[in-house]
């Protein structure tokens, strides 16, 4: 689906409040590119529906910079254009008129977005008695993940994982260095276990065999802590799935549930469009926009903002991330929906947020349209090294993905120019993983980002590499492996799990960091209420997902797996348990 022309006249956006921004919300339409390689996993997640919600491929000039109004720090930073994905934006700021409102629905609880946070807030409002609506834009909420983590399941019990909560916590503020807020990440780390045993009961009621288990994460290394809180899922084997991404078959399971649930009404192609408070100031519900156009819903006990993050919206990206995390990166994820929503209806009403600039959840491996969604190359990739476009290596390339991610970054030409050196019997590594690995990188050779020689003089020109310069580098990483203590002396890469360049012939791959999603969201308290600048709740609003911040800050710490969905899961339910129950 192309942008449609611009309706940001049309819908006469007007000024907002001191606290408020965003006076031309018409944000890009949809644009192709950036989509998973995964074909399952694409066709699972919906991506190629329409929503209804406003699309446009006018730009907002600085009114997402302004966000503050008069009071906001302007630190410039050389710009970069986030164009490999853009969604249709929910939210509008103008004022909505008595007379397009068609008619009021009423609920208890109101939950904006039908990912997993959203997901887990309304099973979790329903099991306590609440009539839950829950409003998705698109035709399934986003699902592209892994696993879930957490600490104090019942898994984890069952197999005598006991995860230090005081390490947990000190390992995610560690990650954040400090500037994540204790009493959110607390609150994660205190209520995921119960969170998580909570979504293996939702998943029985589905009737499918899906069972969570507790997995162990192989030490990182070089000083860095692992927190042993992941959860995968098992599904039966009829279901053959090769991808190692669950997060659509248990999104679909938990989808049902929701639509058997008497007490959750789930609208699907119905946008979140503006939140609506009373005199007091409470959030009392928001307006809605489906086919049929504009309507309200009315929740007597809160509205949970569970709309994801923001990577599907060129401007925002482009305002509120390190250039250098759009710049050459791509991003793997076939879901556009994720526009920020929740942020600005938050951020109109004088919600806090996370300072800029936000954190994304970036890995390595990245291709220059999408993810390297293929086992064997990925593994072949984490045998060679990686030079940037100067021919030198610039990191450790046996980090955890987002650090490593982040060095690609750094490089000149904010990671454009990036490859990673094979030879020969690194790519023969491959087969046992890729039985089709001739006709994989015949493939990537086709598309230019691949190339082969005898030689590492041969290769390099086609690189765009001075040939003495990628040979010196070989060389001195090659003689590593020769000498008496066997030691990477630039950047102390564990050299058991490598292999020299010593024979041809020689390949070249090019990589770039690629972005899964945004981290940085609006401020929260313990029980996920939304905070203004006063850091008090905007009674009525909470937060849950990528839309909530407080967690993260500067790099999403890929080191602690699965935390993002963990957080996710657990803030939605925390959020439905407080709303309904003050608690």
């Amino acid at each position: 689906m192309g942008a449609s022309k611009s309706t940001m006249d049309a819908q006469g956006n007007q000024g907002i409040s001191r606290r408020g921004f965003l006076r031309g919300v018409g944000l890009a339409g949809l644009a192709a590119g950036g989509l998973c390689t995964a074909t399952a996993v694409a066709a699972a997640t919906g991506s190629a529906d329409a929503a209804y919600a406003e699309e446009s491929a006018a730009t907002v000039g600085n009114e997402l910079i302004e966000i503050y109004g008069e009071n906001v720090n302007l630190m410039p930073a050389y710009g970069a254009e986030w164009d490999v994905v853009a969604g249709p934006v929910g939210f509008e700021s103008r004022e909505i008129g008595a007379d397009e409102i068609t008619h009021t629905d009423q609920c208890d609880l109101l939950v904006i977005g039908g990912g997993i946070s959203g997901t887990m807030a309304a099973l979790k409002g329903a099991e306590l008695g609440a009539n839950v609506v829950v409003l998705e834009k698109m035709s399934k909420g986003r699902n592209t993940w892994e696993s879930v983590g957490g600490c104090g399941s019942r898994m984890q019990a069952e197999t005598g994982n006991v995860v230090d909560p005081a390490q947990y916590v000190e390992e995610i503020l560690r990650a954040s260095y400090w500037r994540a807020r204790p009493d959110v990440v607390w609150s994660f780390v205190n209520n995921s276990g119960e969170a998580i045993d909570f979504m293996q009961d939702s998943l029985d009621k589905a009737g499918r065999d899906i069972k969570i288990y507790n997995t162990t994460q192989p030490e990182t290394g070089y000083g860095i802590q692992v927190i042993q809180g992941e959860h995968k899922f098992a599904v039966p084997e009829d279901y053959n799935w090769t991808s190692w991404i669950f997060g659509p078959i248990v999104m679909d399971a938990l989808t049902a549930v929701m639509q058997n649930e008497l007490h959750i009404d789930l609208r699907f192609n119905t946008a979140g469009v503006q939140l609506v408070q009373d005199a007091s100031g409470r959030v009392t519900g928001a307006v809605a926009k489906d086919a049929d156009g504009y309507y309200a819903v009315e929740a007597t006990k809160g509205v949970v903002l569970c709309t994801g993050g923001y990577e599907a919206n060129p401007d925002m990206m482009k305002a509120w991330t390190r250039s250098e995390d759009c710049a050459a990166s791509s991003c793997w994820d076939p879901s556009t929906g994720p526009t920020g929503d929740g942020h600005m209806m938050g951020l109109q009403l004088g919600a806090q947020m996370d300072p800029i600039p936000h954190a994304v959840m970036n890995f390595n491996f990245g291709t220059p349209a999408q993810f390297l969604d293929i086992p064997g190359i990925w593994f072949t990739s984490s045998l060679g090294i990686a030079v940037n476009s100067r021919g030198v290596r610039f990191v450790n390339e046996g980090l955890p993905m987002n650090f490593v991610s982040n060095a690609i970054n750094a490089q000149p030409g904010r990671g454009k120019g990036c490859w990673i050196i094979l030879n020969q019997g690194m790519v023969d590594a491959m087969a046992d993983m890729q039985p089709t690995a001739d006709e994989t990188i015949k493939q990537y050779m086709d598309k230019g980002w691949m190339f082969k020689a005898d030689t590492v003089a041969d290769l390099a020109p086609q690189l765009g590499l001075d040939a003495a310069i990628l040979q010196e580098t070989v060389d001195t990483y090659n003689a590593y492996f020769s000498s008496a203590e066997k030691k990477d002396l630039q950047f102390r890469r564990n050299l058991e799990t490598a292999m020299p360049l010593a024979e041809g012939p020689y390949y070249g791959l090019v990589t770039n960091s690629t972005v899964l999603t945004v981290v940085g969201g609006l401020t929260i308290d313990e029980s996920c209420r939304v905070l203004n600048w006063d850091d008090e709740p905007i009674e009525g609003l909470y937060a849950a997902g990528n839309a909530s911040g407080g967690v993260f800050s500067g790099t999403y710490p890929r080191h602690l797996p699965a935390t993002s969905v963990g957080r996710a899961a657990t803030f939605g339910y925390v959020s439905a348990r407080h709303a309904i129950q003050g608690e």
